[in-house]
């Protein structure tokens, strides 16, 4: 529940002092959440101990997930790190303090991640790409491309062409030239928004394709271009999103797809490790042939 949900269902225990700062930080919701105890208790005429005796009367853990609650509520109507700089960056927080909010961000990115996967959106997810008798493509652009390196790396051990799109325009267009309606497209793509992502989805729904979209927002453009939408938490502790709940879902989505398809999965990866052996002799036998290093001269004392 959010803070106002809280003060509605805990109205009737609170006390007069309370009561006063329950309204200060409903006026002042939720950027009024960004600052100091002391801040907060000023405001609202009251003492700091006051404002640790509500938030933990709430139901709240620490100030610090008050914080996060404020960030994330703050943060998604903003659409550039640039305009996140101030509800993200604290000017007084410690070393720790930034690790422990970035943790404090990505947990509950991975439980509300979880805890709003419908399983049969993701069970018709695994099966289209499990069960994709032609080619899945894997796309991402800008700052999203490492998880569809990620995702296209270890699919690519559970079944054959698994083929990544790309983030170079004339890259991907080349590879859209050819494709068919039993393909899949598995498309991510966050604020802001790539357009190149849309317009590869409404391709591939034109040819009669399957679209799988993790995204971060049910409001993204590209659900109306998807059969199947996934959503994952991104907020964070600093001004860039989080893909912590990215790459959860993409271990999910390996983990089922290999599962479906563990027979060729345990012998594809029998032949990978008979390959690899091959590449590591020769690497062992390359560096056994290189001369040995001339050694280095010793500095006088």
């Amino acid at each position: 529940m959010l803070l106002t949900e809280r003060l509605v269902l805990h109205a009737p225990t609170l006390t007069a002092s309370e009561r006063a700062l329950a309204d200060d930080l409903q006026r002042h919701y939720p950027d009024g959440l960004l600052d100091s105890a002391s801040a907060m208790a000023a405001r609202a005429g009251t003492s700091a101990s006051t404002v640790v005796r509500l938030f933990a009367k709430l139901g709240y853990a620490s100030l610090a997930e008050v914080r996060r609650e404020a960030r994330s509520e703050v943060t998604v109507l903003l659409q550039t790190p640039a305009q996140r700089t101030r509800a993200t960056i604290g000017s007084d927080r410690t070393l720790a303090e930034c690790v422990d909010d970035a943790l404090l961000h990505d947990q509950h990115n991975l439980t509300a991640t979880r805890q709003g996967l419908d399983m049969g959106v993701f069970g018709a997810v695994v099966q289209a790409i499990s069960g994709c008798q032609g080619r899945v493509f894997v796309m991402a652009e800008k700052n999203s491309v490492p998880v569809s390196s990620y995702l296209t790396t270890h699919l690519n051990m559970c079944r054959p062409q698994v083929l990544e799109l790309g983030a170079g325009a004339p890259f991907a267009v080349d590879r859209l030239l050819w494709t068919e309606p039993q393909d899949v497209l598995l498309v991510f793509t966050i604020r802001r928004y790539s357009n190149g992502a849309l317009l590869a989805a409404q391709h591939f729904r034109q040819q009669g394709c399957t679209v799988v979209a993790i995204t971060d927002s049910a409001a993204a453009p590209i659900v109306a271009c998807a059969n199947h939408s996934l959503l994952v938490g991104t907020a964070n502790a600093s001004p860039f999103d989080s893909y912590t709940a990215a790459f959860f879902l993409c271990n999910a989505l390996v983990s089922a797809v290999a599962q479906q398809r563990h027979g060729e999965v345990a012998q594809t990866l029998q032949r990978r490790d008979a390959l690899w052996k091959d590449f590591e002799a020769d690497a062992v036998d390359g560096l056994r042939r290189m001369p040995p290093l001339p050694a280095r001269p010793r500095s006088g004392g």
